[in-house]
């Protein structure tokens, strides 16, 4: 693994941990004025809790999603210069 994919394996690792913190910290924010506002009306506060799994859900996966096209660059694009081989 080359240096820059070391780099954005950590940076991708920091962002998918700090993202999910904070999208959890809004959502909760979000869910109790929600549920204040509407005196806990049922369907409001699934429906705010729903959309917070799918969110950190989806946040979760981002990542990933770009892993794997780094790696498939890498076929096209190969880590290593032209006549060096590892």
């Amino acid at each position: 693994m080359g240096s820059f994919s070391i780099i954005l394996y950590s940076f991708l690792m920091w962002f998918r941990w700090i993202g999910t913190i904070a999208l959890t910290i809004i959502i909760m924010f979000w869910l109790v004025s929600v549920a204040a506002s509407s005196k806990l009306s049922l369907p409001k506060v699934l429906g705010v809790v729903g959309s917070g799994i799918i969110a950190v859900v989806m946040f979760w996966i981002l990542p990933t999603v770009v892993n794997y096209a780094r790696s498939d660059a890498n076929i096209i694009v190969p880590d290593h210069p032209i006549g060096s081989y590892r």
